[in-house]
């Protein structure tokens, strides 16, 4: 089997493989062989059929579609372990098979062309003395009071009160909407109809109307006011987005959270702990280790930022498509956390419309974090980064214990998994020691996250 190699763009290589006329020969004859013992026609016993009688059944063209789809599948693998470079993902044909299976002849050469990715070249700049801007994220104490506050309010008590109403209450309220023309009220708008609504009277709370909840601080129960709203462009219901309303509610009941008391049997509530000043530590040391993640997280992102800018190569496709399903993978759970079901999620991706157009948003970021990982893998190898035997053996340990998602992968799989994440590890550690690193307020890197409810803390569960 002669074999020409050629460099092709997009970290490619071309292999032109040309199967001599005696190997065509003999597995064209060992295909029709193969034919002839399990074809079967009707009148003749199966393994009996005539040579020619089966030629004249399956005709020329099958037999030979047959022979070259059994050449291309033996010489192909065959022809990449004569490759002097490692390969990437699967090879894919370059010729068109019906072409191939018109020019074949059973006593000549049989050549056909394949394309296969390759590791690229990784051209680096000065990455051994990065300058980058990271967020520091300070431990702030008033945080710990913050979720103690917040639990409080999830289980308080709410208790009627006879009084103006004032922030923090709990309003039960009706509300009737209607369009606003010059004239005053227009028609009736249901969807902004409601009757028993309960409303918590938090001027903060973006969740609701600001001018009802506004309108209310102050009132009576049993009192009823006219009120002017106005929905923001991203409303719910589009057919009412970016317009004006006038809005008559009625308050008729007011409530007001009776708080627990701060003390241990409220930790013992909501936490493993035994005591508040236990709860307090707990938290205090979460807390602290939170705000190092998001420091460490924050470092580490600028530092894979900054070695795009410095870093020249080409990016198999093969790779890149391993990254975009990874990110599809990440979109898919997001929407699975934020309350879609596992087949709401499947039924939105199997769309094929929609499928290609979130790869075509995500096709950036995969572009970007494969550069990245080429870049990460460049330094390792050049700094001689290798984790231990036993770090590995740890890590896949701890793998296959807590993560379903390698329970797949056999043992070298897995190994080699965990090592090439171990080295990505390394590379960040050694980059970050080596960089100029300048921190600055978090937020002004990027938007600051929305705050969202804490958990309730569990020792137990953390530990």
């Amino acid at each position: 089997m002669k074999i020409t190699q050629e460099s092709l763009p997009n970290s490619q290589i071309g292999l032109r493989v040309e199967v001599p006329a005696e190997e065509v020969a003999k597995r064209h004859e060992a295909v029709f062989r193969k034919m002839l013992k399990s074809v079967r026609l009707p009148g003749f016993r199966q393994g009996k059929v005539p040579p020619h009688l089966l030629r004249q059944y399956l005709g020329e063209a099958s037999i030979h579609a047959s022979v070259v789809e059994e050449l291309i599948q033996t010489a192909m693998p065959q022809a990449l372990q004569k490759v002097d470079v490692p390969t990437l993902g699967e090879p894919e044909l370059r010729d068109n098979l019906e072409t191939l299976v018109q020019n074949y002849r059973p006593n000549q050469p049989f050549v056909f062309q394949i394309a296969v990715d390759v590791w690229p070249e990784v051209t680096l700049g000065d990455y051994q003395h990065l300058k980058i801007r990271a967020e520091k994220h300070e431990f702030d104490p008033e945080s710990v009071e913050k979720i103690l506050q917040y639990h409080r309010r999830q289980r308080a008590t709410l208790v009627p009160v006879e009084r103006p109403a004032q922030p923090g209450d709990v309003a039960i309220i009706d509300m009737q909407a209607y369009q606003s023309t010059d004239q005053g009220r227009g028609e009736a708008v249901g969807d902004l109809t409601a009757t028993d609504l309960e409303v918590r009277l938090e001027p903060e709370d973006s969740r609701f109307f600001p001018e009802v909840i506004e309108a209310l601080i102050g009132m009576q129960v049993g009192e009823t006011k006219e009120v002017t709203i106005t929905t923001p462009d991203d409303f719910w219901e589009e057919d009412l987005a970016g317009q004006t309303f006038l809005v008559e509610v009625t308050l008729k009941e007011l409530k007001e959270p009776e708080l627990p008391e701060l003390d241990d049997m409220f930790a013992q509530a909501i936490s493993d702990c035994e005591t508040l000043e236990e709860l307090r530590n707990f938290l205090t040391e979460r807390e602290q280790k939170r705000a190092e993640q998001r420091t460490q997280q924050s470092i580490e992102e600028q530092l894979r930022e900054a070695l795009v800018e410095i870093t020249t190569t080409e990016l198999p496709h093969t790779l890149v498509e391993r990254q975009l399903n990874d990110l599809i993978q990440d979109f898919a759970q997001a929407l699975i956390q934020g309350g879609m079901t596992v087949e709401q999620v499947r039924a939105a991706l199997a769309q094929e419309d929609q499928l290609q157009e979130l790869a075509k948003q995500l096709l950036p970021l995969a572009q970007k974090k494969t550069k990245q990982f080429l870049a990460l893998k460049a330094i390792a190898e050049r700094e001689n980064l290798t984790p231990t035997p036993e770090a590995v053996q740890a890590r896949m340990t701890e793998l296959r214990e807590h993560s379903d998602l390698v329970q797949d992968l056999d043992e070298e799989q897995l190994r080699q998994v965990v090592e090439s994440s171990l080295r990505m590890q390394m590379a960040l550690a050694w980059l970050q020691e080596h960089a100029e690193i300048t921190f600055v307020p978090p937020g002004t890197l990027s938007q600051p996250a929305e705050p969202t409810p804490e958990p309730e803390p569990s020792p137990a569960a953390e530990a």
